[in-house]
């Protein structure tokens, strides 16, 4: 039996080692598209009809267009970050637009609208620091974009959340007491 062990022992320590040199050789994803993916992103998002997946695919598109501004942004090229800054709001523009176009009510088929306002909703940080990033004499080419960006967020969030909060119906809202059971 003890025998048996050993064996066993070492046939899991040599999977083991094999599956970390697998491990090892794969290429590595990460989350966050790379700087070069940015050319193929914008084709993929050119060339998508569906409104629904448009919309799903801005968030990478997007997430693109922060790390290259930011890039630019830190390389002190100033005049790079205002064509960016405004191809992301015109992508994010036309993602709404086109889901806008469908006629789907946003509150009931979420789809697109959600991933596209959490999106936004979280770059806001992002793009203000860009935008405070960049000599004064350079904001102003910013500016009107940033404020089509946060424009487009509270839309997004008006299409989910038509009726925002409900009034709960308990003695504090109507005035009266409920009976208990």
């Amino acid at each position: 039996m003890r025998r048996l062990g050993t064996r066993y022992t070492i046939v899991v320590v040599s999977m083991g080692s094999i599956l970390a040199v697998l491990l090892a050789a794969a290429p590595r994803g990460s989350a966050e598209p790379r700087e070069d993916d940015l050319p193929s992103l914008r084709l993929e998002f050119q060339r998508q009809s569906d409104p629904v997946k448009r919309a799903k695919l801005f968030p990478r598109l997007g997430s693109a267009l922060l790390a290259e501004m930011k890039k630019e942004e830190e390389a002190k090229e100033y005049e790079r970050v205002a064509p960016l800054f405004i191809e992301y709001r015109d992508g994010a523009s036309a993602a709404f637009t086109g889901l806008s176009s469908t006629g789907h009510d946003a509150e009931k088929h979420p789809n697109g609208y959600r991933e596209l306002e959490m999106h936004l909703r979280r770059s806001l940080h992002q793009l203000n620091d860009i935008v405070y990033g960049v000599p004064l004499d350079d904001r102003e080419a910013l500016a009107g974009p940033q404020r089509d960006i946060e424009n487009l967020v509270n839309r997004l969030v008006k299409a989910l959340f038509p009726r925002g909060p409900q009034a709960r119906d308990t003695w504090q809202s109507t005035g009266n007491w409920l009976p208990l059971g």
